[in-house]
């Protein structure tokens, strides 16, 4: 079983936090604040002082987000280790709660998918002359470019004289020659079109579909890939000894009949369910994907991304999901077509439903685990808070506790636009912080920190060509904890 600390992101994925709620939540008008967290405040001034003299960092209203909400994070990390030390007022159900839902999902799946692994050598032997793994073959190609833009006149010019060559080919002709007289390929001259040996992998799906089904010597017919059109002649093939790959074989086998006998359950299980993906959902998720920090009104957290018998996801389930994950993943949400948008949260509706198969069945999480991992979960949260010097937060003669942690914080800031620390993105533990405490950005002020920072700041030099600004330091993300039932 995979350790919490290797899978779970306490102070992984980059997190950038807004208080705007595109489901209604009021916004303030708040103009002179940047942030506030916990009972504490960051001006707009005070977000200007900070950034100004750093010229590497730009005025951009990202820059301005990113910094408000870094100091919204360990502000508030700030004052819960002021609180306790041990940092066990700070709920990690958030974070652990993916990898206990994996759990149940691995013994639902050790439950319920079941594979005759009795394999005799006879039906390995079969099997392996069908499939050939390791398969190699030895091809020349005549490649002929079609413009993007083609017009249907020029794609049929292109297309006959593709037709031509390959008649030549198959009535004898010399294809080395023919590839040096008339493949668009670069090189393809000096190398006749030779393509060496290659495994089916190694090209798009309709080149290899078509070389890896001719014999040796045969010539294909007019293949189209994103490249143009092909005509392949295989000169060689060449496959492995059963005898020498009969064991990785035979484990390779085994694993794919164990997945194909898993899609086999997961596809039956969609069609059951019968899930639909809800009108506006798409947009819906792709908002919450860049904000998933906003707090939504019940009605908001209770709408219907896909539905399903006997069940839904909604779009604050669907939140609690995008808060486990990294910026990156987030980001391929954004950007992903509606059609594999879709397609996800179809999956992501597959596996509450496999969560909710696995309780049904009984099946349970190991206490004793879940408690070692809770343990090891806080302590390494104590150690990067300790990293930072955020905790223990000191109080100096003329302070009171609220000045020390702001005086704490702000010097992390600075240390960090220096580039003598790392940036540590909490990642799911920066939600719960903002659980448990008070916590915005005030958008409307983003404008006027960009505009001061730019007054403030002397004109930019001008750098040699080729040279750019050095970047703000970032630690480097940890691994997210595994998602129930896969298909992410």
């Amino acid at each position: 079983m995979r350790k919490l600390v290797a899978t779970l992101a306490l102070i992984g994925g980059a997190v950038s936090f807004t208080a705007c709620d595109s489901f209604g939540q009021a916004m303030t008008s708040q103009t002179d604040v940047l942030a506030r967290a916990g009972g504490h405040e960051l001006s707009v001034d005070s977000t200007v002082n900070l950034l100004a003299p750093y010229q590497q960092i730009p005025a951009k209203a990202e820059v301005v987000d990113a910094i408000g909400n870094l100091w919204i994070d360990f502000t508030l990390l700030a004052k819960a280790s002021m609180e306790d030390s041990t940092l066990k007022n700070i709920d990690l159900s958030g974070a652990l709660t993916p990898y206990f839902n994996q759990q149940l999902v691995f013994k639902l799946r050790d439950k319920v998918i079941t594979v005759d692994t009795m394999v005799s050598d006879a039906q390995l032997k079969a099997l392996f002359d069908k499939e050939q793994p390791g398969a190699q073959v030895h091809a020349r190609h005549v490649l002929l470019q079609l413009p993007a833009d083609a017009t249907p006149q020029q794609r049929d010019s292109v297309l006959a004289l593709a037709k031509s060559i390959r008649d030549q080919a198959r009535g004898g002709a010399d294809f080395a020659g023919l590839a040096k007289k008339y493949s668009q390929e670069p090189g393809a001259a000096e190398r006749g079109g030779d393509l060496g040996f290659f495994t089916f992998d190694a090209m798009v799906a309709p080149f290899s579909q078509a070389a890896f089904a001719l014999k040796q010597g045969e010539v294909s017919d007019v293949v189209e890939t994103t490249f143009g059109l092909h005509i392949i002649k295989v000169e060689e093939r060449k496959v492995p000894n059963f005898e020498d790959t009969k064991v990785e074989f035979r484990q390779t086998s085994i694993a794919k009949m164990y997945a194909d006998a898993e899609k086999s359950y997961l596809d039956k299980l969609m069609a059951e369910k019968k899930m639909e993906v809800q009108d506006g959902s798409v947009e819906v998720a792709r908002e919450l994907a860049k904000k998933p920090e906003q707090r939504m009104s019940r009605r908001a957290g209770g709408r219907d991304l896909v539905k399903y018998e006997g069940g839904e996801l909604t779009a604050k389930e669907y939140v609690d999901i995008m808060r486990s994950r990294q910026a990156e993943q987030r980001a391929q949400v954004e950007t992903a077509s509606d059609d594999d948008l879709k397609e996800w949260l179809r999956m992501l509706a597959r596996d509450e439903v496999l969560i909710e198969r696995a309780k049904a069945a009984g099946i349970t999480a190991n206490k004793a685990e879940e408690d070692s991992l809770k343990l090891q979960a806080h302590t390494q949260l104590v150690q990067m808070s300790k990293a930072t010097g955020l905790n223990p937060i000191v109080v100096a003669e003329g302070q009171n506790a609220k000045q020390a942690i702001e005086k704490a914080v702000m010097s992390y800031l600075d240390k960090v636009l220096k580039g003598e620390m790392q940036v540590v993105r909490l990642g799911s533990v920066g939600y719960a912080l903002r659980e448990k405490y008070e916590a915005e950005i005030f958008e409307k002020s983003i404008p006027a920190v960009v505009t001061k920072l730019e007054a403030k700041r002397p004109a930019a030099p001008m750098l040699p060509p080729g040279m750019q600004m050095p970047q703000m330091p970032q630690q480097t993300p940890q691994t997210q904890p595994p998602v129930p039932g896969g298909g992410q």
